[in-house]
């Protein structure tokens, strides 16, 4: 056993407890709490789980150990979910459905299959899929059947019976033109070829009466017409005959070639909403020998998981007792290998808030251009919130048709019995134009991948109850800062439009221009008598009390008129 084998057998035990997120059910008194709920129409806030603790003692097992014998995905999970006595199916007692299902696909080596997470995830979401549509088809499904044992007897005669039917006209008129022959000679003998059934009695009656006409027409040469259409007739008649012999021949083939037929098929078709339902465990196996990877799934859909959806798609605060060691759900993240999850999940984190979670992967090597590295992280990143979406809503459809087919071949010393069988199914799963609020990255990082060795890029996304109705809350208080804003905008809006209306309205007043020519006028006025030359002798200087005085002098020094501007600007 290669090193790289042995890994893989080491990796798949114990991939399906590292992966393993939370079942939950209620016990029978929460049972009866959320019937009371249900009754009085009053939303309760906060409930037990009784699947805690199996989902505790999961997370806290010791990786299975490696056995030497190959497992694929499938059986060790079976295996795992048998160890911890969950039940497949409906559990009345903790009102959850457990379905476990698989895929697969080709690949010869992971490692140099530059498709491979892509395989990968395809993988995944048809296994969570095929479950999810074994849990609708368990609550309601519409099917149709049949069975059908047949002797080929009916086949031949419709596959040969236009044929025979020409045959036997273009015969009966034959037989006819040789009848009305026979009337010229013997009427008894011509009357008893009419009512001749086909058949061996006919074909040698014919024989015997032609050699009679035969020899009649040969003593009698004298109507040359007669003996040339007794000529032709017997051309004619020999040519159906031989026909006619191929026919039988024929159709006894067939019936010896298929002595009996069985065919059964069966359709079933099945439709409904699926609120809740979430990945618990996963397991995943490559074996070398035959190159086949396969993706096994346990799905779960429980009464307290669909009411932890419902608040959601309500806007409801809805919470759950967490277990005594839980923690916030980015945490719980940090303790997992990101590189080996991929799907969805569930998990309560410390106040008692369950996450749906939706986690994709992508290449993410440094040989890959900037271009592809960007484009794979957003693809991961994309499909990480519909995954987690589809754990809330999901509307669910499946048709499945089967046919069979036998048939026993042969003659009566030798039979072989030969078996056709197809198979036709659409399985989908959607929603459209849902408001999602409360939509989160918990974590992203570029890991190493354990079987390939090749650096991915992990996106995980989750939603919760209480998160979408603070989310709704946020929305609330910024659309309502919106509408503040809209009315602080109008009315800035208004304070613009004064602005400009008075600055336009202070354009090209009439009175402003004459008062500003009248000062100017005044100025230059004055100007001009300033400038007309002085009176000689001593000019006396009024001060306006009819005092003189001398003439004022400048001295030098610095002074401020601003002693209190304020930094404002």
């Amino acid at each position: 056993m290669t090193i790289s084998k042995m890994f893989l057998i080491i990796l798949v035990a114990g991939i399906g407890l590292m992966l393993s997120t939370q079942v939950y059910a209620q016990d029978n008194d929460d049972n009866e709490a959320n019937n009371q709920v249900e009754e009085t129409g009053m939303p309760e806030q906060t409930v037990s789980d009784a699947g805690i603790e199996a989902v505790r003692e999961a997370q806290e097992s010791a990786p299975a150990p490696a056995d030497k014998k190959f497992k694929n995905a499938t059986k060790l999970l079976k295996e795992q979910v048998k160890a911890k006595d969950w039940k497949q199916g409906w559990d009345k007692k903790k009102q959850r459905i457990i379905v476990i299902e698989s895929a697969e696909f080709k690949t010869t080596d992971p490692a140099r299959d530059k498709d491979f997470f892509v395989k990968r995830e395809m993988a995944v979401k048809k296994a969570y899929l095929t479950a999810k549509v074994d849990i609708i088809s368990t609550i309601n499904q519409e099917m149709s059947a049949i069975d059908i044992a047949s002797m080929p007897g009916s086949d031949v005669n419709k596959a040969l019976g236009a044929e025979r039917a020409q045959l036997d006209k273009e015969i009966a008129i034959e037989k006819e033109e040789l009848a009305k022959l026979l009337d010229q000679t013997n009427k008894a003998e011509a009357d008893m070829l009419r009512g001749t059934t086909f058949g061996e009695r006919l074909n040698d009656l014919m024989a015997a009466l032609i050699k009679k006409l035969d020899i009649e027409y040969r003593k009698n040469e004298r109507d040359k017409a007669k003996i040339a259409r007794f000529e032709q007739l017997k051309k004619q008649l020999e040519i159906s005959k031989k026909r006619y012999s191929d026919l039988q021949d024929k159709a006894e083939a067939m019936q010896a070639s298929v002595r009996e037929r069985q065919e059964s098929a069966v359709e079933s078709m099945a439709s409904m909403p699926l609120y809740g339902s979430s990945v618990i465990m996963q397991t995943e196996s490559w074996n070398e020998s035959n190159s086949i990877y396969q993706v096994a799934v346990m799905l779960c859909w429980s009464m307290v998981m669909e009411r932890s959806a419902r608040a959601i798609v309500s806007g409801e605060e809805y919470t759950v007792k967490p277990s005594a060691d839980a923690k916030s759900v980015q945490d719980w993240l940090e303790d997992q290998n990101p590189a080996t999850m991929i799907g969805p999940r569930q998990y309560i984190d410390a106040e008692g808030n369950r996450w749906f979670l939706g986690i994709s992967a992508r290449s993410y090597d440094d040989d890959l251009s900037s271009t592809e590295r960007r484009k794979n992280k957003q693809i991961a990143d994309l499909y990480a919130q519909q995954m987690a979406a589809f754990c809330v809503w999901a509307d669910v459809e499946s048709y499945k048709m089967a046919r069979t087919a036998l048939e026993s071949r042969g003659n009566e010393k030798v039979q072989n019995d030969v078996v056709a069988e197809s198979y036709a199914e659409r399985l989908t799963q959607s929603f459209k134009n849902k408001t999602i609020r409360g939509m989160q990255s918990l974590f992203s990082d570029e890991v190493e991948h354990p079987i390939t060795g090749s650096t991915i890029y992990v996106s995980v996304y989750g939603i919760n109850p209480n998160d979408a109705k603070t989310a709704l809350e946020i929305e609330k208080i910024n659309y309502a800062t919106k509408v503040m804003d809209n009315q602080h905008q109008t009315v800035e809006r208004g304070r613009k439009a004064a602005n400009k209306a008075a600055d336009k309205a202070s354009q090209n007043r009439t009175e402003d221009f004459q008062k500003g020519y009248g000062q100017q006028e005044k100025n230059i006025n004055g100007e001009l008598q300033k400038r007309q030359p002085a009176k000689k002798g001593i000019e006396v200087l009024n001060n306006g009390n009819g005092n003189t005085k001398k003439d004022k002098k400048s001295t030098s020094g610095a002074f401020s008129g601003d002693t209190n501007v304020g930094d404002d600007f």
